[in-house]
């Protein structure tokens, strides 16, 4: 799935990202501040948005107030994060040989105290560090810029399950529910 060919352009994705995982009511000023494309594409696609009834622009105050209408807030965020979970899911194809399991956490409404646990095998600390970049850079393209990952070895984690570890056994009572 690729988000740009379902809503149409890029520059409307990522104003779409910013009103979910960063702020509303901001201008297009503002947006223009913090996304990198020009005014006029930034209008063009918030006019846009507006036609559909996504959005809401207050034009009562000095300048335009941008805000996800309520009643699309969750449906659209709902997509976003299928699409920003199926990306994390096929950075971990990639690196299949190095990570045994990975479970989804509270950033995607599971019990879990963490918003991803990866479990990894057969892997050095530099190969881990590119891991970790990678998976910061899926929830940056997002505007999500603290995100609670937990890397632990295979070993680790069977060692831990044995002494019957609170954070382990979390992660095992999370995934039943699932």
């Amino acid at each position: 799935m690729n988000l740009e060919k379902l809503f149409g352009s890029k520059t409307k994705v990522d104003i779409l990202k910013y009103l979910l995982f960063r702020r509303q009511g901001i201008s297009m000023r503002a947006l223009e501040s913090e996304l990198e494309w020009t005014f006029p594409a930034i209008k063009k696609q918030v006019d846009a948005l507006e036609e559909a009834g996504v959005i809401d622009v207050n034009k009562e105050w000095q300048g335009r107030s941008i805000s996800l209408k309520v009643d699309f807030f969750d449906k659209i965020r709902d997509i976003f994060f299928f699409w920003l979970k199926q990306s994390l899911i096929q950075l971990f194809k990639t690196y299949d040989v190095m990570i045994d399991k990975y479970y989804f956490g509270k950033r995607f409404w599971l019990d879990l105290e963490m918003d991803l646990v990866v479990i990894y095998k057969n892997a050095e600390k530099p190969q881990i560090d590119k891991i970790k970049d990678e998976i910061n850079t899926i929830f940056r393209n997002y505007f999500i810029e603290i995100v609670y990952v937990v890397f632990m070895s295979t070993e680790e984690r069977e060692k831990r399950y044995r002494l019957a570890d609170r954070f382990v056994l979390q992660i095992m009572r999370s995934i039943q529910k699932t």
